[in-house]
């Protein structure tokens, strides 16, 4: 790239061949196409779909609007309209004035901090400097200034490079917004900030995201530093310092927090059925049932904790093979957490032919092969292993959980916590609700699981259990009262 002008047709030309190659109609507006796309695959004709696409849009345009960023439709109408007057057509001023003020309008913060404390507080040479430069843009004077110049009109075009950088960044983060956004909502900076170079001494181009200055009283969450490869864990792992935990709560759950932040943002719901949702929620249900018998008959037992053996840390295993033969069924389930639940019913449930739940897993299997194959269940319920895979997509590598390293958390200890969604499933489907609705609760379920994490130790893995019951809880009390209001009303 030689100058900002062809900065500013580069990022134009690729955002019209990303839009044509997820076929965006050619007519309408860009801004709504591009927050069209993100939000998710929708199914014509259903409402259960259209609503939560519906909401998911309007939640990212509050984060869209929450950082100041100028809309695609205003760049693009500007830049056209300027480009045509450069060509020799005549320049519609009223309206280029108009589209000119809706970007200068926009006021942006100033920092409360000296250049001094400034530098002390994060190397931030080039953010600074690329805000301070939009801060002084004035376009409407600049439009004036150029008149019928056609060289000026194009540098008056290509000084909105800047703007158009911010808004498809910024994008990118209203895609990943984690449960709350409270650091995009409380730093209306934040996307602006994002510094791809680093500092000379500690260069980030093309390196992995990271959160640079958090923990400064006037810096609102810091920046994040680098590409945008680790974006939506950078976000998470900045938000998780905005959630305010219900009691006490340790604060090295560091690694843990982000990646089941991340877990509630990255896997969309749109594609996964009722009979999937079914699926895990028989499974969740008959590995239950599976634990209750283990009580009662040895034999049973034996092949419970058999299975168990592969997936539970000894100590624990210990612990609950012996609440089951004390017939604490209750508190041994405490202590299996879901993925291990799923697992013990992938395991045992294709060969008992006692069991009604067998039964059914068995038929509803063989009715919907493809829907039920191992793959597809592990895309739909898994998580994304950054650190464990080398990717984002979702899966479930059906690991031991790892154990901590020299008493703290770990990228990949949090990546070998897989029980979230699985856990999620099988209560949505045990409340009747369907899938698509999932894209809307699962983040706030997360949100609401972090923040009554109850334990003041990291070994103490059935704290976030704990917090997966009570916010499980909640929603079956909240659908129950639906359902009574609901019978009142057609009596």
């Amino acid at each position: 790239m030689q100058s900002q002008k062809d900065v500013f047709d580069a990022g134009l030309k690729g955002l019209g061949k990303l839009l044509e190659a997820a076929h965006a109609p050619s007519s309408g507006s860009p801004q709504d196409h591009i927050m069209d796309l993100l939000a998710g695959t929708k199914a014509a004709g259903d409402g259960a779909l259209s609503d939560a696409h519906t909401q998911m849009i309007q939640d990212m345009t509050r984060v869209f609007e929450a950082q100041r960023l100028v809309s695609l439709d205003t760049i693009l109408t500007l830049a056209d309209r300027l480009e045509a007057a450069a060509a020799g057509q005549k320049l519609d001023g009223a309206t280029a004035v108009r589209l000119a003020g809706r970007i200068t309008e926009i006021q942006l913060p100033r920092t409360t901090l000296n250049t001094r404390e400034r530098t002390e507080m994060s190397s931030g040479y080039w953010t600074d400097k690329h805000i301070e430069a939009e801060r002084k843009l004035n376009l409407r004077a600049a439009i004036d200034k150029a008149g019928a110049d056609p060289q000026k009109l194009r540098d008056v075009r290509a000084s909105l490079a800047p703007v158009l950088r911010d808004t498809l960044v910024g994008l990118n983060y209203v895609h990943y917004a984690p449960p709350g956004a409270q650091v995009l909502f409380t730093n209306p900076a934040f996307v602006r900030s994002h510094d791809f170079y680093g500092s000379p001494d500690h260069q980030r181009t093309w390196l992995a995201t990271e959160v640079l200055g958090s923990g400064w009283p006037s810096n609102a969450g810091g920046r994040l530093v680098g590409s945008l490869i680790a974006l939506p864990y950078a976000l998470a792992e900045a938000e998780q310092n905005f959630l305010i935990p219900s009691r006490e709560q340790a604060l090295i759950w560091g690694d843990l927090v982000p990646q089941m932040i991340l877990s509630a943002v990255i896997p969309r719901w749109w594609n996964v059925t009722s009979t999937q949702l079914h699926w895990v929620g028989l499974n969740m249900a008959y590995a239950e049932s599976a634990l209750a018998q283990s009580a009662l008959n040895e034999a049973e037992r034996r092949r419970v904790v058999a299975v168990l053996d592969h997936y539970v840390p000894p100590s624990r295993l210990k612990k609950i093979e012996r609440m089951l033969a004390e017939g604490e069924v209750r508190r041994a389930a405490e202590n299996v957490v879901p993925s291990e639940m799923y697992l013990v019913a992938r395991e045992l449930a294709p060969g008992d032919r006692d069991s009604t739940l067998a039964e059914d897993l068995r038929k509803l299997a063989a009715a919907a092969p493809e829907e039920l194959d191992p793959r597809t269940i592990s895309h739909a319920f898994g998580t994304p292993k950054p650190l464990l895979s080398t990717s984002y997509e979702p899966a479930l590598l059906n690991l031991r959980t790892f154990p901590t390293l020299m008493g703290y958390s770990s990228r990949i200890l949090a990546e070998s916590w897989e029980s979230n969604l699985l856990f999620y499933a099988a209560l949505a489907d045990e409340v009747h609700m369907r899938p698509a609705e999932l894209n809307l609760r699962v983040p706030e379920w997360t949100q609401q699981t972090v923040e009554r994490i109850f334990a003041t130790h990291l070994e103490d893995w059935p704290a976030l259990l704990r917090s997966l019951r009570l916010v499980g809880d909640d929603v079956r009390q909240k659908a129950r009262k639906q359902m009574v209001a609901q019978n009142q009303k057609t009596e």
